[in-house]
């Protein structure tokens, strides 16, 4: 197909999954575009391209989000009605412990998602507030939250492939064929780690962006990664803490996992400097402790601020937090071995297993039964 643009189409590509949506190259030869139609000023393409991106991953999580939603809905209305040995299959523990790690997939994915699109609408309206044009304010905006744009991006696909997975496997046989959903949730799913920068790129991007910022005298990171330093020297307190607040203990854990991403990050960048980017593996476990930080967090304050210490808000938000800190702790271990010798190395870990302790351990199973109870009965997210 050509026109007399010289705009010519290539054919339509057979994808894995997302199969309605089309598909193909497009090819502009010398083809000439009115210059009223010129978006934006000439030369800065190139920066308004890179933007859209940033809007293309926030965008791109809430698509997942709705995904996991979906998905969960037909696991929980699916176990309710199969029977095996004349029982609903939501009775069994292992049904129910894949229905509530989903469910508490889907919270916490919100509550980053709300979070974020929050913050990037409040610094838009401030700065159009100011006196800026709406469209340079909205790119403004995206821009100064790009970091938590990687953060949902890369924390919310994978949960979407995960869920996907999970959801299959709830369907047992039945998932695996074309008649149920799932087969084509878990082929649609996978294309959302690919697009809008891979998964690996964005979770460099992450870590990378704080560190330019870092370098441009943008943000302090060597000052606090110092102090935690000289914290790791100093004795530690034997004080038991008073937790009795609603959700202090989890915050307090939240502000020590901080200190480890400041602790393994600034000692890397001290080692390495400029050369830090060609430390993708070292890069890459920076990023896991940044992500689940912000998303722990971001489910920590939404319990917090709109549920009661009672509520299965709550227990899923101290279940995620659990395998959050877990998370961090292998990633957080890997980084320190791969850089870090002799005394630098035994203090670091040290610190690692400082920062990573409960004082009161979550009972996982008891929160994990009572997430499964509350959705189990309600028969939907």
């Amino acid at each position: 197909m050509e026109n007399p643009e010289s705009l010519t189409f290539g054919e339509e590509e057979h994808k894995l999954g997302i199969r309605a949506s089309s598909t193909r190259q497009v090819f502009f030869n010398d083809m000439k575009v009115p210059v009223e139609n010129l978006l934006g000023e000439r030369n800065n393409g190139f920066k308004i391209a890179l933007n859209a991106l940033n809007v293309g991953r926030i965008k791109l999580a809430a698509a997942c989000l709705d995904a996991q939603r979906r998905i969960l809905n037909h696991s929980i209305q699916y176990s309710n009605e199969r029977k095996q040995f004349g029982v609903s299959i939501s009775t069994f523990g292992a049904i129910r412990k894949k229905l509530a790690e989903m469910a508490t997939g889907v919270f916490v994915s919100e509550a980053g998602s709300y979070r974020a699109a929050k913050n990037v609408q409040d610094k838009i309206d401030e700065l159009v507030a100011g006196g800026m044009d709406h469209q340079a304010a909205e790119l403004k905006g995206v821009e100064e939250f790009a970091v938590e744009c990687s953060i949902l991006k890369v924390f919310v696909s994978d949960l979407a492939q995960h869920t996907a997975d999970e959801g299959i496997q709830v369907y047992g046989g039945m998932g695996f064929s074309e008649d149920t959903p799932m087969e084509a949730a878990w082929r649609d799913s996978r294309i959302s780690r690919i697009y809008e920068g891979t998964n690996e790129i964005n979770r460099l991007l992450a870590v990378g962006m704080l560190i330019k910022r870092a370098m441009k005298g943008e943000l302090d990171l060597l000052s606090p990664a110092m102090a935690i330093s000289k914290e790791l020297m100093g004795i530690p307190s034997f004080e038991v803490p008073d937790y009795s607040a609603f959700m202090s203990e989890e915050k307090a854990i939240i502000a020590n996992l901080k200190k480890v991403f400041l602790m393994v990050s600034g000692a890397a960048l001290q080692k390495y400097m400029m050369d830090i980017e060609k430390q993708q593996h070292l890069l890459l476990n920076a990023s896991e402790i940044l992500n689940q930080i912000y998303m722990a967090e971001s489910a920590v304050l939404r319990a917090e601020k709109h549920f009661s210490p009672d509520s299965v808000e709550a227990a899923m938000a101290q279940l995620n937090l659990y395998k959050a800190v877990e998370k961090i702790i292998v990633a957080a271990k890997e980084g320190i071995i791969s850089f870090a010798e002799g005394d630098e190395q035994r203090m670091m870990l040290s610190g690692l297993r400082r920062f990573t302790k409960y004082t009161n351990h979550p009972n996982v199973v008891a929160l994990t039964e009572k997430v499964a109870a509350h959705y189990i009965e309600k028969g939907t997210y």
